[in-house]
């Protein structure tokens, strides 16, 4: 019976170290203890596709565009710069930029014996394509840490912003008008040869 009792004591024990093992791992791997470092890195991603919108934008150009913006600050004293604080950046950047029309604003009337006028809305940015903005030079003064650091997504928001969105639309105005006409010239003369079409545009 001695020998029985002490053969159950040991299994027992065993069973119990083993039991301990298994949950000494479980909690050490669930706190990320088990890494060289105790690092645990997780990553997700969830979308959901709010809406889907129909449009019938028509894009007449596209702009390739490219250029050099710069921002500097500095940190004042009554008003002008401490020496040794500026800051500049000096950004690069190149993409295409497409304006055009909403096709669905367009209104096309026949007026009889083959004459149509067509009513164009105002142009639009339609958008970009392609876009590379990327750091060319740097000029910081040996004080620049005290500077607040520039915003360069905020450069890039004045680059690609409404205000520069509407300078590209007035600089290319005529020839907007003109593809305008060549678009809509091919698709009525196609089907109509004799077709006499004038232009309204906004």
């Amino acid at each position: 019976m001695s020998r029985i009792s002490k053969v159950a004591v040991r299994v027992l024990v065993a069973f119990v170290v083993l039991f301990a093992a298994i949950v000494g791992f479980t909690l050490l791997k669930n706190a990320g203890l088990l890494s060289p470092l105790g690092i645990k890195s997780e990553t997700s991603d969830s979308q959901v596709v709010q809406s889907i919108k129909r449009t019938e934008e028509v894009s007449l150009l596209a702009l390739g565009i490219q250029g050099i913006t710069s921002e500097e600050r500095c940190s004042t004293a009554f008003g002008k710069c401490v020496p040794g604080t500026s800051d500049t950046v000096y950004l690069q950047y190149t993409f295409t930029g497409k304006l055009g029309i909403d096709g669905g604003a367009v209104e096309v009337t026949e007026s009889g014996a083959g004459n149509y006028m067509i009513s164009v809305p105002a142009f639009e940015f339609i958008g970009y394509s392609e876009p590379k903005f990327e750091v060319a030079v740097t000029d910081d003064g040996v004080l620049s840490f005290v500077t607040e650091d520039i915003d360069q997504a905020e450069m890039i928001t004045k680059i690609l912003g409404e205000e520069a969105q509407q300078k590209h639309l007035d600089d290319n105005q005529e020839v907007l008008q003109q593809q305008t006409k060549v678009f809509y010239d091919n698709i009525i003369l196609s089907v109509a040869p004799d077709a006499k079409i004038t232009y309204e545009f906004a």
